[in-house]
Formats: C-alpha cells, structure tokens, sequence
C-alpha cells in the first residue's frame, strides 16, 4: 500500500495540459582484439536511455534553486527563482518571484557536513529543514508536478532514445521512521503519471532504488550526504538491508497493482554502494533483490546492479553467468572524468583517449566498460557472456573540466547573496560543442563494446540541468544544440554510425583552450578514492603513441577498414626499417615534450585567471 504525508494539490490542468495526468490504466493491463565480430542490426537493439535525474530524488546541482529555500518557503508563502524547473507556470494563483520578496524572505542556512554556513545540502536536511512537514511536502509538490512534462520524453522520442531510467528514493512508498525527516509527498502519483506518459510513447521505463537507510555511500545522491564515504552505514545494518529488500518488493508490488508491467521491463536494486561493502552482504542482497524483483513483474524482467566500483572484481567466470537464472541481468558502472582532478586536467584529445583505455579496455581497467563478464575469465577475457550477465553503463555525460560540488558552492552562495544562479546564461563555444560531439561519440562508442560482445548499451545522466553551469550533463541542451547525436537506428551499434573509439581521438581538434578546468588546477589530488593514475602511453602522448609502433598501433591499424579511408589517420607501412621505428620514437617523444609544455602553460594561465569567476554570460 502507498503510504504519503498528506499535501494539497490544485488541478489546473486546464492552464497546463502538458502536466495533465493520464487515464489510469486496467490493472489487468589498449583496446582488445575483437573476440566477436562487431554486432550487425540482425542481432541486437541497444539500450540508450536517458536518466530523469533530481527529479524524484533531487541533487542539488540540478535544482539548486529547490534546495534555496527562504524563511517564506519554511511558513509555506512559496516563492520561485527565475528560470527554476520546478517552478509552477506563471500563470499560477501561487506563483511569485523570490526577487519580490527578498527584503521579507531571509535566506536558510545552517552549518552543512563541512562546517560551512549553507542552504540544505541534500533531501535529509532539506526536509529537515521544515518544521511543519506537511509544508515541505507542498514545496516538493510543486517540483515533483513541473519538472518532468510529457513534452520533454517526447524529445527523447524523437532523438531516437529507447529507455528512461527513473530515480528514486527509499521512502518513496511511506518508509519513514522515527526522527528520519525525509518527506514523502507526492513522488508516486507523479511517477505513475510519468509511466502513463511512458506507455504512450512507446518508452521503456528502468527505475532505480537510488538511496539506502543508513545511506551506501555516503554522497548526497544518497539522500544523505556525510562525512565519509562508505556503504557500511547501510550494509553493517541488518535492518537497513532488509528496510531496502522491503522498499523493492513494496514498489514492484504497487507497479504490477497500478497495472505498468508491461512499461517497467527493468529494474535496479541499489545505486552506487561504495566499494567498501561487505561482498558476501551485497552478493546475497542482489540475489534476494533479482528474485523479488522477478516474482512481481515476471522472469524476463532486466535486472541491474551495481559494479561496487570494481567490474573486473566480478569477473571470476562464474558469477551471474547461469542463463536458467540470470538472463537479462546486467552489471553497470558509472563513468565520469569530473571527480578527480587528474582526469579534469586532460587536453580533449586525452579524454577521449582516457575513455577508450580506462572506461573501455579489458586489460587497463579494473572496471572498463569491456573488464567483464566472461565465462572464460578470468585467464582470458575472450569468450564474453551472451545469456548470463552483461554490462550496463548507467550513468555518464559529457561533463569534464568542472568539479560539480566546487562551483555549486559558488551558485548557492551567489543566490544567497544575489537571488540569482551563476553561471545562469553561459553559453558553449562552437569548438567546445565541436568537442563535446566526439567525446559523447567515443562514450557511445565505448560504452556498447560492440566488437567485443558484453555490452547491452548505456543511460545519458542527465536529462535536464537547471542554467548554464553544469551544460554538459543537459541531454535535452545536447540535443538541441547538435553536440548529442545518436545512432539513427537502435539496432546499428554507434561504433558503425561514428567510427572506432580510436578513431574519434584522432578527429577531435587537441586545442588545451576548450577546457576550462575548475576548481584551478592544483598537484593536490586528496580526494582520488577512485585511484585514477594517468600513466597510459595513449592518454600522456594525446594519442600519438597508437601512430608510433606503441599503445596499441595494431589495434588501431586492425579496427580501420581497408575500404574506408577518407579521413583518416594513415597507418605505419608494414615494411618500416628500425631506423624509421627509432625516428619515429625520436618525434613522438618531441611530440609529447611540446604538447605537454603547451598544456602546462594553458593550465598556468588558466590557474591565474580563476581569482574571480565572471557571473554571467560566459562562453567557453
């Protein structure tokens, strides 16, 4: 049964048809050789997908103006920034700007996990934040109401996007216990409401536990961000598994109920535990949680969980290979280049090169989009697995030079200061999109791994960002400025439509200007749980290595086309002497001296420009 704190809300659907809700529905109703040839459009449909991210579970670098809440909002006269996506229309009775009010209105904020004075962090403290919970609930209303329309999935359609993967948090049927703030509302009419729209346009919907009790991580995308990292608040805690076997059964009950079997054809079971989970703990929670899962919405239903970090870890040529049992299973990690500072301090050439050698390759990585799952693993990665376990990336994007919790403190303390967003209106370069284009390109093209037969296909994070800062997780924003393009048909692998991974390192124009690397470039690099060490021969020569007899040059040769040359890089002559292999070493080296020099010099400027950040219109 659904279980929600009570709150109002008003229809007008008459002044907002986009938001309508649908008739309920019946409830009867280096890169490796290839092991396989690449996959033809007779074999295959590919998952691409778009998560429908800070919606039902809000992060407050997409809505930060959610999370900036006034004295107002906390005695329910609500109030909306400009430009906010949770924003009723202004045509609403409710709606008002916060600039109005802002000499009655005081900001919110409290001392955050860090001991800095701020708005709310996460959903915990943004809940706790209200004394009466029943006005949080209304405030959350409003968001959960506007930010997802029915035109918006229509695009996806039309940008040939298969699957949406839905967010959403542990307390989403009710489970709150005592002096847990987290404030319900009305997230499950909506998810619904989104399903119908789901079903009509012919979408399939892939939903995520994405939060724990106790929390499995520890970031904010938790519910709860905390001092630490670590899943062992949530797997230590017996009471906290079981809390999150029960949220699982509880919404694949209501989803069968509600009568969207036929729309939910995937599900998964926990986003992102830390690395640190006890094995045996999280081995026998997914084990429970496939079977839950199956018994409600039926044995082919997909079911995905995570790589605890470390997808190689998995690959013991055992584990979920069973085809009677774990058919239309899925391993799936998340990639992004933004965390740590190494990765953002990259020309773009190297990142599309780290993407090809670190997120892709079987034997570089411990958790490369090709690192699992084979039955012959774990001696020789080459027979990849067709009826067991795959590999699904969840979540990626095109960002790659902006730590995200770095400028969303100076987006808050600019609201707080100014009733503004920075960074609202920027704008991308037409060589930063041009960038941008080839590095989502090679992502696809990686993250499928069609010439090596384990991938499934991938989710975009996200659909939508609130303003111009963060422009590079904005799929919607991709879409329509040309920089996200996708294969034209969901049964031609990208690596057909856009070239070899890398291929597209060599098409892509190595200008250091493109990136714009914030916080300023720093040695200090404190913060890497993710031990990222950028010493691939590819990744430091920008590529060049693969043109030079090392870092894979006969992969790079063998995975070109012998009738398809326009274009490309030519390819070393079979017939080279040593003398040629020695003067070819000899210029590579210059290659890399001059390139890095050129780079360090970029990043030296760029490190002095960052005393203060310009607030509007920026273009980079």
């Amino acid at each position: 049964m659904v279980s929600v704190q009570d709150a109002t809300i008003t229809n007008d659907n008459e002044h907002h048809d986009d938001y309508a809700l649908p008739t309920p529905p019946s409830i009867t109703e280096t890169l490796p050789l290839p092991a396989t040839p690449i996959v033809t459009s007779r074999d295959k449909a590919w998952i691409r997908g778009v998560n429908v991210g800070g919606w039902l579970t809000l992060e407050r670098y997409i809505v930060p103006y959610q999370f900036a809440i006034t004295s107002c909002h906390l005695r329910g006269d609500f109030c909306w920034y400009a430009d906010a996506l949770g924003a009723p229309p202004v045509t609403h009775p409710d709606y008002q700007l916060c600039s109005d009010v802002r000499d009655t209105c005081e900001p919110v904020q409290e001392p955050n996990v860090y001991g800095n004075m701020d708005y709310p962090f996460d959903e915990y403290n943004l809940g706790a934040a209200f004394p009466d919970p029943r006005i949080g609930a209304q405030w959350l209303d409003y968001h959960f109401r506007y930010f997802l329309s029915r035109s918006d999935l229509e695009r996806l359609v039309d940008a040939k996007v298969t699957h949406v993967r839905i967010p959403i948090p542990h307390w989403i049927m009710g489970d709150v216990q005592d002096g847990e703030p987290w404030i319900v509302g009305s997230r499950w009419r909506y998810f619904l409401r989104a399903l119908g729209w789901c079903r009509e346009l012919g979408l399939k919907v892939w939903p995520d536990i994405h939060t724990a009790p106790g929390s499995q991580n520890g970031f904010d995308n938790s519910g709860q961000q905390l001092p630490g990292v670590s899943c062992r608040g949530w797997a230590d805690e017996p009471h906290n598994v079981a809390r999150s076997l029960m949220v699982i059964r509880d919404v694949v009950d209501e989803i069968v109920r509600e009568g969207y079997g036929d729309v939910v054809t995937g599900f998964g079971l926990l986003n992102e535990p830390f690395k640190d989970c006890p094995r045996d703990v999280y081995l026998d929670f997914i084990d429970q949680g496939l079977d839950i899962v199956r018994e409600a919405l039926g044995p082919e239903t997909a079911v995905y969980v995570s790589d605890l970090f470390s997808a190689m870890s998995f690959n013991d040529g055992s584990w979920w290979l069973d085809p009677s049992r774990y058919n239309h299973t899925y391993l799936d990690s998340h990639y992004y280049h933004v965390f740590a500072e190494h990765p953002r301090a990259l020309s773009p050439r190297q990142h599309i090169a780290y993407t090809c050698q670190s997120e892709y390759h079987a034997r570089l990585s411990d958790s490369g989009s090709a690192s699992c799952c084979y039955t012959d693993a774990p001696v020789y990665n080459a027979t990849p697995s067709v009826d067991g376990v795959q590999r699904l990336i969840g979540e990626w994007s095109a960002a790659t030079d902006t730590l995200p919790v770095a400028m969303l403190d100076t987006i808050m303390a600019h609201i707080a200061t100014h009733g503004t967003a920075l960074r609202m209106n920027r704008t991308l370069s037409t060589a930063r999109q041009d960038f941008l284009r080839h590095f989502v390109h090679a992502q696809m093209v990686a993250y499928e791994a069609a010439d090596v037969g384990v991938g499934a296909g991938w989710f975009y994070w996200t659909l939508k960002m609130e303003g111009g800062a963060f422009a590079e997780w904005d799929f919607l924003r991709g879409v329509e400025e040309g920089w996200i393009v996708l294969p034209a048909s969901h049964h031609t692998p990208a690596q057909a439509e856009f070239g070899t991974c890398y291929e597209i390192v060599f098409q892509t124009d190595d200008d250091p200007s493109i990136i714009d690397e914030f916080p300023p470039p720093t040695d200090d690099d404190a913060n890497n749980w993710q031990g990222v060490v950028l010493d691939d021969d590819v990744v430091v020569s920008h590529g060049q290595s693969l043109l030079s007899g090392g870092g894979g040059r006969k992969q790079y040769n063998d995975s070109i086309s012998e009738n398809d040359t326009a274009g490309r890089v030519p390819t070393i002559p079979s017939h080279q002497t040593p003398s040629h292999w020695m003067l070819g070493t000899v210029l590579l080296i210059l290659l890399v001296v001059g390139a890095g020099w050129r780079w360090q010099r970029q990043r030296s400027t760029k490190q002095a420009d960052y005393e203060q950040i310009e607030e509007v219109g920026i273009t980079v």
